[in-house]
């Protein structure tokens, strides 16, 4: 769920009360998280499932169910979702953070692309 990928991100930033909370309360959080979220499914979509998606799937909820990825695990997402949370606050740990989810998303398998052999006629 995406919940389980926020609560990871706001423990990765030192919200520890929030994401017991949220996790505590099947409560719904922050329209501003959800938002970021959006915004790194948008980004690994683009980049990854270009020919799977016209537009990259949203959710609205905490409820709703993430995203899937070939290679992209939630923890990848959390790593997303707690960089764009620290750019967006302006906070010093957004290179920390941008770092380890950038290397996590280059580090991520992606599926292999048979191309067809060719005949000579």
């Amino acid at each position: 769920m995406v919940k389980d990928v926020l609560i990871a991100a706001m423990r990765m930033l030192g919200m520890t009360e929030n994401a017991a909370a949220l996790e505590e309360e099947n409560a719904e959080c922050e329209s501003e998280l959800i938002n970021m979220y959006n915004l790194v499914v948008s980004e690994i979509a683009e980049e990854y499932r270009r020919n799977d998606y016209e537009t990259a799937p949203t959710v609205s909820s905490a409820l709703e169910a993430e995203a899937e990825f070939y290679g992209v695990s939630g923890r990848v997402l959390a790593y997303g979702v707690a960089a764009e949370y620290c750019i967006t606050h302006g906070l010093d740990e957004a290179v920390t953070w941008d770092g380890r989810y950038k290397a996590a998303l280059s580090a991520a398998k992606r599926r292999r692309i048979k191309v067809p052999q060719r005949r000579m006629m």
